[in-house]
């Protein structure tokens, strides 16, 4: 069993794909956008934290591509491709200080010159080894060298060395602005063209294009995201941009000309990795059949169809987990108060797994159990549409009023671990890697049995990455504080939503923002953030519901919070929540905010809340957290 534990393990404890460079090439998935990434012309990669933006960029670059494409020394790259991280810490620290903007534009350029010229520099070496590359002569060295201030620079040896020497230095100087001599900066670009020339002179390139990808590009600050947007938009081939960036992160589309813009698609393609329906879904049921199939090499009894080890449940098979059966029968209970035989006897023939629906029908409209009973028995086929249409809204209502029950709503099989993800293949091999652990931890396939993961086990994975999720939040950013009030607070009022049909249309998981549009300009930079970082989702409103209203963009918990806080991982159904309400959730009075939100409904007491919610009940109560 231990070993069957950590092969699983292995597969799924790595959620980002780059940290493991040994299994890189046999692991690796071509997205479905990989082309138009490998293309000559610049690209812009967006998507949220964990939709694989690092993964595919880092494949770009040459030790990763000649792993992945499995060339043997002497194999030839289909192109050049260095790779570069933005370093928040360290780009913030190009400001301020008494300098102005001119200052620290040559600074940063300097310093953005430095990363990438080492880049490539290793990339050269690298290509001595690998390709056999003749060693660059001593005038083309010297020529890349002069752009950046260095003298007596001999070999590709003494250059990294010396790019070394001149980053630690710079990063002394801007550390100790006013207390260390300035160095001489090199002009934007200027090292990195004389550099990509020195490429060209071989012969060896033979028309390859050069890839320079740039990760975290949401960590520059405007003016640096200028600075880049210059190098991208005033590339010239065989040199091209590819950037990573998370959602809303680009700040500037200006280059150092103000008056030039970089634009899509004249000066570079974008590409959002969560548009294409269905794609994710495709993508991520290839990665965990990929690495299904090599834990099975390795002697795990396991199937490659993920949906053969995360067990699900149908709807009416759940209805019964959660307690419809007893429901049931005190519906024909109350039917036979009634003494009539026909109707008695109609419902002892429905399955119990059904007619728990007539109880929950009956508290959403306010009808008695002997009206909608005839009405059920007079138009089956209109009751067929309602199991169909609310079957799932109507299992969140079937706990109600059950205190200590440990799981009120179950979260399991592929297609429901698909939708929490949402696009993010980090959540979806985690919420996988959680499953597995729990799996074990209940000490099962003890006789080498082919794995299945219980629903129950899914469910409490689920709500254990939600939670570590929602405890992430605070230090992401600067809004990270408000962004945690926010989920909480939004968190409970969609569980009140969900377990309770009175007032509202089911499975409400959206809201658009309405009230005051100075309140709605304060709190709509929290709100991206959050969509940035992955607490919420943004699209496009689908329609409007009246034609007064503005086509703004429809928001909702980011879909792995529901097992957390228990309502529905589908979008179906949206509301207006007023956003000074919001801002008041996000500030220091939740309690009146949430009594708006809820609009006087019944709340669940303490005794009431699920455990993971009870533990911030004096959140809930007045605003402090436990």
């Amino acid at each position: 069993m231990d070993s069957t534990r950590a092969v699983l393990s292995d597969m799924f404890g790595d959620y980002r794909a780059e940290w493991r460079p040994d299994l890189f090439a046999s692991l690796f998935i071509r997205p479905t956008y990989f082309g138009n990434l490998e293309s000559r012309k610049p690209c812009v990669l967006v998507g949220g934290r964990g939709t694989g933006k690092t993964t595919a960029l880092k494949s770009l670059r040459y030790d990763a591509t000649a792993s992945r494409l499995r060339l043997s020394v002497g194999g030839r790259l289909p192109y050049l491709g260095v790779y570069l991280r933005i370093n928040k810490n360290r780009v913030r620290a190009f400001q301020g200080a008494g300098l102005d903007k001119e200052r620290w534009i040559r600074l940063f350029s300097h310093y953005f010159n430095l990363l990438v010229v080492s880049e490539f520099t290793r990339l050269y070496l690298w290509l001595v080894d690998n390709e056999h590359w003749p060693r660059p002569n001593s005038e083309s060295l010297r020529d890349v060298a002069e752009t950046l201030g260095l003298t007596g620079v001999d070999s590709l040896e003494a250059l990294a060395g010396m790019l070394r020497s001149s980053l630690n230095l710079l990063e002394l100087h801007v550390n100790n602005i006013g207390k260390s001599e300035a160095p001489v900066v090199s002009m934007p670009e200027a090292p990195i063209r004389a550099f990509v020339d020195m490429f060209m002179l071989c012969p060896e390139l033979n028309g390859r294009h050069v890839y320079c990808c740039v990760d975290e590009y949401e960590n520059l600050l405007a003016l640096q995201q200028a600075v880049v947007n210059t190098y991208v938009k005033h590339c010239e081939l065989p040199l091209s941009y590819k950037v990573g960036v998370r959602r809303y992160g680009i700040r500037s589309r200006h280059t150092l000309d103000a008056s030039d813009l970089l634009r899509a698609p004249e000066d570079y393609d974008e590409i959002d990795v969560s548009t294409e329906e269905g794609v994710f879904e495709g993508f991520a049921l290839e990665i965990a059949s990929i690495r299904l199939r090599r834990a099975n090499e390795l002697g795990v009894a396991v199937d490659s169809d993920i949906g053969n080890l995360l067990l699900e449940y149908s709807r009416r098979e759940e209805a019964l987990v959660l307690g419809a059966s007893e429901i049931s029968e005190r519906v024909i209970g109350e039917l036979r108060a009634l003494g009539r035989p026909e109707v008695i006897k109609w419902a002892e023939d429905q399955r119990r797994e059904d007619l728990y629906f007539l109880r929950y029908w009956a508290e959403a409209g306010g009808e008695s159990i002997e009206e909608l009973a005839l009405d059920w028995m007079g138009n089956p086929e209109r009751w067929v549409d309602r199991l169909n249409n609310y079957g799932y809204a109507s299992l969140f209502w079937l706990s109600k009023g059950r205190k200590g029950v440990r799981i009120r709503k179950y979260y399991c099989g592929i297609k429901t671990f698909l939708s929490l993800s949402s696009g993010n293949i980090r959540y979806f091999l985690e919420l996988v890697d959680e499953s597995i652990l729990r799996h074990f931890a209940a000490s099962q396939n003890e006789n080498g049995s082919q794995v299945r993961i219980s629903q129950r086990e899914q469910t409490e994975a689920a709500r254990t990455v939600a939670k570590r999720r929602l405890e992430q939040l605070e230090g992401l950013s600067e809004h990270g504080a408000a962004l945690k009030r926010l989920v909480l607070g939004l968190g409970k009022v969609f569980f009140e939503f969900a377990r309770s049909p009175q007032g509202h249309t089911p499975e409400v998981s959206s809201f658009v923002l309405g009230g005051d549009q100075d309140k709605k300009s304060e709190l709509l930079p929290i709100m991206y953030d959050g969509v940035g970082h992955l607490a919420l989702e943004a699209t496009p409103r689908t329609k409007a519901t009246s034609v007064l209203e503005m086509k703004d963009d429809e928001f909702r918990l980011h879909p792995i919070f529901c097992p957390f806080f228990e309502f529905s991982h589908r979008k179906k159904r949206r509301v207006t929540f007023r956003a000074e309400w919001l801002l008041l959730l996000a500030g220091d009075d939740p309690s009146s905010a949430m009594s708006n939100l809820l609009r006087g409904r019944d709340v669940s007491s303490s005794e009431e809340l699920p455990e993971q919610l009870a533990m911030f009940s004096a959140f809930y109560e007045g605003g402090g957290e436990r």
